[in-house]
């Protein structure tokens, strides 16, 4: 459609480059940022109602009245242009639902709270403060190192329930000050950063500051460094904590200061990883200077396995590299979730009946990301001219490989759980519903923040489980006088030195993968919701 008067629409910003070497960005509410020419940038910034002859005359040479048409019918048909295929658009929210696997509640603008500190954030030296915090990045890393048996005392023995919950809060202001370390370095570089907020990412509670004001900026190297202050800020103050652990005598306190600098330092290493949109993520993509990377190599992913699987040509149009990231890309988030699933599900289901429609979901959304995958492949292949009898050929195919992969390889059908030492003897502990064999052997533990440490062994009695109310710390790493709903079974021919309650492991034979998949996860979580027959 050609538009006589040209206006761009009123609610893009159309930013020029801070600098030389940086790019013309054009801002649009709630979508990302795009990135365009000097030309175009230039001539969006002259459509103000003029006609084509007009606009071309003012930005002179080599426009003439027909490129300005043509440039501009490829711009309305991208919304930029104010007309009838541009829709307003809504309101700016405050809950964004960015995918289903982030949900956004924004809740201030990041600029306004930096505001009163600009000057100064714009003034300091960005060398000093990197070296700074390196050094305390280090300084606590070797701290760590000196204090090896408190360390171990804190990661590997129950903590008060207070103590976790003081980490676990510790660990959600060093999320803010991460958040708003990429807020401040990016104003150091004259940036302006955009909404702060909290959200769910990947189901896990976190907080964001929007920071793509960054692609403005002229060096790679600055983007870098916009990416990876939340990084660098977070393992300085667990290089603080761990410091001043040195001077706190044993206890419950120098445990939680040893626990929280542990935990800030393996986010602060999490958020390195590539695959998803963190902060890894965001530096890589700086680095190698291609927007909109995950999306882009998953896609060349996708047309990498439509050519190998139906033999459906594609053109590739990043470097070679971007197909593995795209498979990996596309993979970690369901590997991340199931190590999840599989770490934290006997936990949630001590929890009760909430825990296990917890677990229930988990694994409901896992088997929606596989099933949604598998489904996208098998449609564009459609869409790409690939026959019924070759779709169904490869759908079969795989659901074979799956099968086989379920039946015939075997893995150790090994149980967490925990036991129950008292005058009555010593007793296995197992959420509602989990089945055990008289005679298996069993491993008692002293469980803890990260690892379990052996404290004896004995073998599981004959008779009945028994649902009662247990301690809640048998089935969690946490001191606490809490009950929850259990059920025990005797424990005989026991060795060891044994706390009052503790982490169990039993030890069973090795099964095949989908019975062992059924047997200590669905059907527990089947009881714990619906019961368990008598």
């Amino acid at each position: 459609m050609t538009v006589a008067a040209p206006r761009r629409a009123p609610w893009i910003t159309v930013h020029e480059p801070m600098a030389d070497g940086a790019h013309w960005i054009v801002e649009r509410p709630d979508a990302s940022p795009l990135r365009v020419s000097a030309d175009i940038g230039a001539l969006l910034s002259t459509l103000d109602g003029r006609d084509a002859a007009a606009v071309a005359r003012r930005l002179g040479v080599p426009w003439t009245a027909e490129l300005v048409t043509h440039a501009v019918e490829r711009l309305d048909g991208l919304g930029l242009i104010d007309g009838p295929n541009a829709a307003a658009p809504k309101p700016e929210r405050r809950f964004v639902v960015v995918s289903p696997t982030t949900w956004q509640l924004r809740v201030v603008k990041a600029d306004r709270l930096l505001a009163p500190i600009r000057p100064l954030l714009v003034r300091l030296s960005g060398n000093a403060v990197l070296f700074t915090a390196l050094a305390l990045l280090a300084g606590g890393l070797i701290a760590l190192a000196c204090q090896g048996s408190a360390l171990g005392q804190a990661l590997g023995s129950p903590l008060p329930l207070s103590t976790f919950a003081l980490i676990w809060a510790g660990l959600a202001a060093t999320t803010v000050i991460h958040e708003f370390g990429h807020g401040a370095t990016l104003t150091h570089f004259h940036g302006r950063p955009g909404w702060f907020g909290v959200m769910l990412f990947y189901l896990t509670p976190a907080c964001f500051c929007e920071v793509t004001d960054g692609w403005r900026l002229a060096k790679p190297s600055q983007r870098v460094s916009v990416a990876m202050a939340g990084v660098v800020t977070q393992a300085a103050v667990a290089g603080c904590a761990a410091m001043v652990a040195l001077a706190v005598p044993g206890g419950d306190g120098k445990s939680t200061l040893l626990g929280f600098s542990v935990v800030c330092y393996l986010s602060a290493s999490v958020n390195l990883i590539p695959f998803v949109k963190l902060d890894g993520y965001l530096a890589l993509m700086a680095y190698v200077d291609i927007p909109h990377l995950r999306d882009r190599s998953t896609a060349e992913a996708r047309a990498w396995l439509l050519w190998r699987l139906f033999g459906v040509q594609h053109v590739r149009s990043l470097p070679a590299w971007t197909v593995p990231f795209g498979l990996a890309c596309i993979g970690f988030p369901v590997l991340v979730l199931g190590i999840a699933a599989g770490r934290w599900s006997h936990v949630l289901l001590g929890m009760g009946l909430i825990g296990g429609v917890l677990v229930l979901v988990l694994f409901g959304y896992l088997g929606y990301l596989l099933v949604h995958g598998a489904w996208s492949l098998l449609r564009n292949a459609h869409r790409a001219g690939v026959g019924t009898a070759r779709l169904v050929l490869t759908a079969f195919v795989a659901l074979s490989a799956c099968g086989a992969l379920l039946t015939f390889l075997k893995v150790d059908n090994d149980i967490r759980a925990g036991y129950t030492h008292d005058s009555s003897g010593v007793h296995l502990v197992v959420p509602p519903g989990t089945e055990v064999t008289a005679g298996s052997h069993v491993e008692l533990e002293r469980g803890g923040l990260m690892f379990s440490t052996s404290l004896g062994s004995a073998r599981i009695g004959t008779g009945r489980a028994e649902r009662t109310t247990v301690p809640f710390s048998a089935l969690t790493p946490f001191r606490t006088g809490v009950t929850t709903e259990g059920s025990t079974l005797p424990l005989i021919d026991v060795t060891g030195r044994l706390d009052p309650t503790g982490a169990a492991r039993v030890q069973g034979a090795p099964m095949p993968a989908g019975t062992w998949l059924a047997h200590n996860y669905l059907l527990p979580v089947w009881h714990q919701i619906f019961g368990q027959e008598d």
